[in-house]
């Protein structure tokens, strides 16, 4: 790792806009903090479930240690939504987040702790060997060294396998044009000195005679008054000035930022309040492609360091756990969707009557609903020729 490039980013990088984007400035920008919104409660939403590995697939393991700490509470001060929500912030935002791996004396794992990426970095011995130093809940000036094996690390992309990519350092030029705009916009509409409307005449008026002129316009035309009949004497004549935000291009503007944005941290617009160009039939293939090309890259990164840190098996065993994001809420349709896969799964023979009670949340009912149908119009091919040469269509089978 390059420390020099650390401490430059800890500090806030400048761009050429004259913005300095750090964490902090970054997340006021209203849609990062939308995009980094909308990810860390979609992921931490999801149930996060332990299976156990059997010869006839995986089922759920809801009696092991690791469950309680994946899935209810990592520590004793967080549930596991808080801990998923906030590494994923951290890893939304510098491309790397910690969890510290608490372990008793015989080495199995009893909680679960974030660790601020700004005060965490990996290092190497000189034997290579990965380390993490950490200066989180530490005394100042003091840090602590922490075992690789002990260290959840999440990372996005990277560039030596080791240390993620930030996306707000990376895109920093786009980040520091929007905090531009924003605060340029600001002191537009605060120090704007173009009056709205102007009375104009061309005989000579004197100061007092102006000022009545201004309060009587003030008192007869604003506030409650609006829109009434103006009756104007001795040759005025009203003058409409000022510039509105299409003239400024404010809006079209602030609508390139923030797709632009949002194009960062791949969400959909509409996921952030830009419905502009959305319609019925591109929300939901939006919705899908949220799913696919964001939040299961995202998941998959999360599940293998998981698996990586907490379930590896020892050399020359197979597999017995493993760790998977439930995502079957995301992928969810309307009702009448739901009925028709489920009665599409049941006639088509590999679905059970509880298989679809499952599916939809409802508990089991009797053991008759586990029974699965087979169609008889989809008999096995092989079976129709032991039988026998099948009859033609409208001739009558020999009795």
């Amino acid at each position: 790792m390059n420390p020099g490039a650390f401490e430059v980013f800890r500090i806030g990088s400048g761009t050429e806009a004259g913005a300095v984007i750090s964490n902090s400035s970054a997340m006021q920008i209203s849609t990062v903090f939308a995009c980094v919104k909308v990810l860390a409660e979609t992921v931490s939403s999801l149930p996060l479930r332990l299976y156990r590995v059997t010869a006839g697939g995986r089922t759920p393991e809801t009696s092991h240690p690791l469950s309680r700490l994946l899935t209810l509470a990592p520590n004793e001060e967080q549930s596991s939504l808080t801990l998923i929500e906030t590494f994923v912030t951290h890893l939304c935002l510098t491309g790397n987040a910690y969890v510290f791996i608490e372990r008793d004396s015989s080495g199995k794992p009893v909680g679960l702790w974030n660790l601020q990426p700004q005060l965490t970095e990996p290092s190497r011995k000189p034997d290579n060997t990965l380390y993490y130093r950490t200066s989180d809940g530490e005394a100042a000036g003091q840090s602590r060294v922490i075992a690789a094996e002990d260290m959840l690390h999440f990372r996005l992309m990277t560039w030596n396998g080791i240390l993620g990519l930030s996306p707000i350092l990376q895109c920093k030029r786009s980040l520091g044009l929007s905090i531009a705009a924003e605060q340029y916009a600001s002191r537009f509409f605060s120090n704007g000195a173009v009056p709205m409307m102007a009375l104009s005449t061309e005989q000579k008026v004197d100061p007092l005679t102006k000022q009545k002129m201004r309060t009587d316009w003030e008192t007869l035309q604003t506030r409650s008054n609006q829109h009434r009949i103006a009756i104007l004497d001795n040759g005025l004549k009203a003058e409409r000035f000022g510039i509105t935000n299409e003239e400024a291009q404010f809006l079209e503007s602030r609508a390139f930022t923030r797709a632009d944005v949002a194009g960062i941290f791949r969400v959909p617009a509409h996921m952030i309040g830009e419905l502009g160009k959305m319609t019925n039939s591109n929300t939901e293939q939006m919705n899908l492609q949220f799913i696919t090309q964001t939040i299961s890259p995202l998941l998959a990164r999360i599940e293998a360091e998981i698996a990586l840190k907490l379930l590896m098996p020892k050399p020359g065993q197979a597999a017995v756990f493993q760790i998977g994001f439930d995502t079957a809420e995301l992928i969810r349709g309307d009702f009448l969707t739901q009925m028709q896969g489920c009665a599409i799964g049941r006639q088509g023979g590999w679905l059970t009557g509880n298989d679809c009670r499952r599916i939809q949340g409802l508990h089991e009912a009797g053991p008759e609903l586990d029974v699965y149908s087979n169609p008889v119009n989809m008999e096995n091919s092989l079976e129709l020729l032991k039988q026998g040469k099948p009859p033609q269509q409208g001739q009558v089978p020999d009795a």
